[in-house]
């Protein structure tokens, strides 16, 4: 009996992408539609102020704008799951539930962007006339721009699937900026074959200005950043929620047999002296941070009953 072919990830990708291509429509309009618009109007008020402070002035639209991300986010996180998804719901209950965070994110990525433009711009500069060291500051200020790059393809992500404090959505996301390298550089890879090709239709304007302006417009407006989330999205989401919910067993084997005997003494001396049980069985979240990690809201409350049973049956 013939067996149907196992499809590679890019493919199952690539499947997910064409068939629900008018749902990821529909969301960049919803995302690209206001963040043109306030960005245009800004760079308008910003071509009076000089060139340095127009670039200071038109990235504001990152603070202003980026809490919609948080829509776009959870719309192509519920996609690249395979399930059916009601765009303007999911992405209204995705700003609704995370706009402070990504308010921070937000406010983070405004300045690290704008610092690192004037960075870069300032040490490739220095470079062409001095050279030697210049060149090492120049590098280094490019490696920064792609660990931050790595650390917001998890971050929105990781807002949007579990409810964490700032710090450890940062922390976490650092962290695997560096940890997950192999993932990263997958997931960049084809955000470079994404860019690449939405930019290709660039090519036939022939240099026309206008032409140039209106098809990056409508690439902008239809396809580029809910692809995009979709792209990133789809790549690290398996080994996040690995990561996040403790089980980097399942990514990363861990070294040594001592090792692993001394994680499962620490898991046998669990406590949950802390936890609301009460506060726990109300709770609509699927995951509940507890000890470090996130663990499974009725996978929690089971490993808590069995706690209490060996206490009972000490007594």
């Amino acid at each position: 009996m013939a067996t149907e072919r196992k499809k590679f990830t890019f493919e199952n990708l690539v499947s997910i992408y064409f068939r629900k291509i008018h749902k990821i429509i529909f969301t960049n309009l919803l995302f690209a539609l206001p963040f043109g618009i306030v960005g245009f109007l800004l760079h308008l008020i910003g071509n009076n102020f000089g060139s340095v402070l127009n670039i200071v002035i038109t990235t504001l639209v990152i603070p202003i704008c980026y809490p919609l991300y948080a829509g776009v986010t959870k719309v192509t996180r519920n996609l690249g799951r395979g399930e059916d998804v009601d765009v303007f719901t999911t992405f209204i209950s995705g700003v609704t539930e995370n706009y402070k965070q990504f308010l921070i994110h937000s406010i983070i990525l405004y300045f690290v962007f704008t610092i690192g433009v004037f960075s870069f711009s300032f040490y490739a500069g220095m470079a062409k006339v001095l050279g030697g060291m210049m060149y090492v500051m120049l590098v280094a200020v490019i490696l920064i721009a792609l660990w931050v790059l790595f650390m917001y393809l998890y971050i929105p992500l990781m807002t949007v699937t579990f409810e964490l404090s700032e710090k450890d959505i940062l922390k976490n996301s650092a962290l695997m900026a560096i940890g997950e390298l192999k993932v990263n550089f997958a997931a960049l890879f084809s955000l470079a074959i994404l860019t690449a090709i939405c930019a290709t239709p660039l090519i036939f304007c022939m240099g026309n200005g206008v032409a140039v302006l209106v098809v990056s417009a409508i690439m902008l407006l239809l396809i580029y950043p809910a692809s995009f989330s979709l792209v990133s999205n789809f790549f690290i989401q398996e080994n996040m929620m690995m990561m996040i919910t403790g089980k980097a067993d399942l990514v990363h084997d861990r070294k040594s047999t001592e090792e692993k005997l001394a994680q499962l003494r620490n898991e046998s001396k669990e406590d949950f002296s802390d936890v609301d049980v009460e506060k726990v069985k109300k709770s609509k979240e699927d995951f509940i941070f507890h000890n470090g990690k996130m663990i499974k809201r009725d996978v929690l409350l089971q490993m808590i009953e069995e706690k209490e049973s060996e206490k009972n049956e000490w007594q």
